[in-house]
């Protein structure tokens, strides 16, 4: 009789057991914060449900693309954003009533969960509002801005750029900060936050931030791009000068032609919108147009020249109309311009191959300081401008200028070539003899680069290739960016 109790007890209570609703469970609370934004909403249900039955009744808002599938059997269900969730954000993950696979009935709920945020910076901006990352330069005093993902505690953020802490100056919603490169020498640098950092809710900044860049003083004039080199000749006397379009060269080569008067051969890969005055070639222009591979503009040449250009073909321009033009703000015979887009024009009358001149942003050591150098040959002082990092030359005792810049002349790069140099009677009414310099073996240079001399050698690989310069260290030295201007000396 006692037996006969008990299983009926037993039996009642299954009965009761099976009448109950099915459970449901999660992994997250309702009301938790800080959930991680790649994790999973797990379901766990008291009783087999159907696969289909989960996804009809499941919803998550904000809307938002994910995958719903089984992970034990049919009793525990997961969701998996398809990318991680958006930070600090509410959530509100929703379940229709349902029932299980026994017909049990489930009840509908809700649960709402804030994600975690993780402090970082988001970008690092330029003045332009353009993202500076890992190889880019900015302009020397630049002001560059840093950008969070939340709301940050000030005091808690640290930013160094190079060896200097950064004087962060932050916006009023605590979310960015700028700070300025001014007072910060020329050249490669590094900018970064360090972990550690909180944000107003006490969240830590868990890894830091770093860019390297570079200060390098840039030309931000308007120039038109070429497709192979434009080698223009541009007298040097005190007549001459200031010259109009100098800063946007390439390459300058200085030499000297009749009289003790030097001559200029001006490299553009990017036409500036007037060069000039135009004048003759030389020699040595000839030979730079060969290896350059460019095309030579001048106002004329003379009998010597022509007859050397015969046998030494270099493609040249001359004074024509429609592209040069004389204008009445100079002097004859300093007076012959031209503008950029009318350089690319005569360039499409010619059938030359593309070409660029060679440029890299050198990564030197070694050297000794040349803060102040002397080119006697040229009558020509350099004095370097560390802010810049450029080099400012004065010669007979007149400082350069661009004329259409209305600014100093920055050179990034000095090299003083040193080869051998023939004087030629050839009686055409330059003068008594012509000065013909080679570039067509090799020979030493000295080299100034960010106020630090260099010694090495330049070599000519062939006739038709761009000068190879090396140190004597074995290093390559490439040309930077910017204006390089060599001296063609003994």
């Amino acid at each position: 009789m006692v037996v006969l109790v008990l299983l009926i007890g037993a039996g009642a209570f299954l009965w009761y057991q099976n009448t109950l609703p099915t459970t449901v469970t999660t992994n997250v609370k309702s009301g938790q914060k800080d959930v991680p934004t790649d994790g999973s909403f797990v379901f766990t249900f008291s009783r087999s449900v159907s696969p289909d039955a989960v996804k009809a009744a499941f919803s998550i808002t904000p809307a938002t693309d994910g995958e719903l599938y089984a992970v034990t059997g049919q009793t525990e269900y997961a969701w998996t954003p398809a990318r991680p969730l958006a930070e600090l954000t509410t959530y509100t993950v929703g379940l229709l009533p349902i029932v299980d696979t026994g017909h049990h009935r489930i009840a509908g709920a809700q649960w709402s969960f804030t994600t975690i945020i993780v402090p970082r910076v988001i970008g690092l901006t330029a003045a332009n509002g353009s993202q500076l990352k890992d190889g880019m330069e900015i302009d020397p005093s630049s002001m560059l801005q840093l950008v969070f993902n939340d709301a940050m505690e000030p005091t808690t953020i640290k930013a160094t750029i190079g060896t200097q802490i950064a004087n962060l100056k932050w916006a009023d919603d605590d979310r960015s900060a700028t700070f300025s490169t001014a007072g910060l020498a020329s050249g490669p640098i590094t900018i970064q936050i360090a972990a550690g950092g909180r944000d107003q809710t006490g969240h830590t900044v868990a890894s830091g931030f770093t860019v390297k860049t570079g200060i390098y003083w840039h030309d931000h004039e308007h120039t038109v791009s070429l497709r192979y080199p434009a080698l223009i000749q541009i007298p040097n006397d005190e007549f001459a000068r200031d010259q109009n379009g100098l800063q946007a060269a390439d390459i300058i080569f200085e030499y000297l032609a009749e009289g003790g008067i030097t001559r200029l051969t001006v490299m553009y890969m990017n036409a500036p919108d007037l060069i000039g005055p135009m004048r003759s070639a030389r020699f040595i222009s000839l030979k730079l147009g060969r290896h350059y591979r460019g095309l030579l503009f001048q106002s004329g040449e003379s009998a010597a020249t022509r007859a050397r250009a015969a046998s030494d073909p270099t493609p040249q321009f001359f004074d024509t109309i429609g592209y040069q033009f004389r204008t009445s703000t100079r002097y004859a015979p300093d007076n012959l311009m031209i503008h950029g887009d009318r350089v690319r024009a005569a360039e499409g009358l010619y059938g030359l191959g593309a070409f660029t001149i060679p440029k890299a942003r050198p990564d030197l050591n070694g050297g000794t300081g040349a803060v102040t150098v002397s080119v006697p040959e040229h009558y020509s002082t350099y004095t370097y401008d560390p802010t810049t990092g450029t080099y400012q030359k004065t010669e007979e005792g007149h400082r350069y200028n661009d004329l259409s810049q209305r600014a100093p002349l920055r050179i990034e790069m000095l090299i003083v070539l040193h080869t051998r140099e023939q004087l030629l009677n050839v009686g055409d009414g330059h003068g008594a003899y012509i000065h013909d310099f080679d570039v067509d073996s090799s020979g030493a240079i000295n080299a100034y680069y960010k106020g630090v001399g260099y010694k090495g050698t330049w070599k000519s690989v062939n006739g038709h290739q761009p000068l190879v310069f090396t140190l004597d260290n074995g290093q390559d030295l490439p040309l930077p960016p910017g204006l390089v201007w060599i001296d063609v000396t003994q």
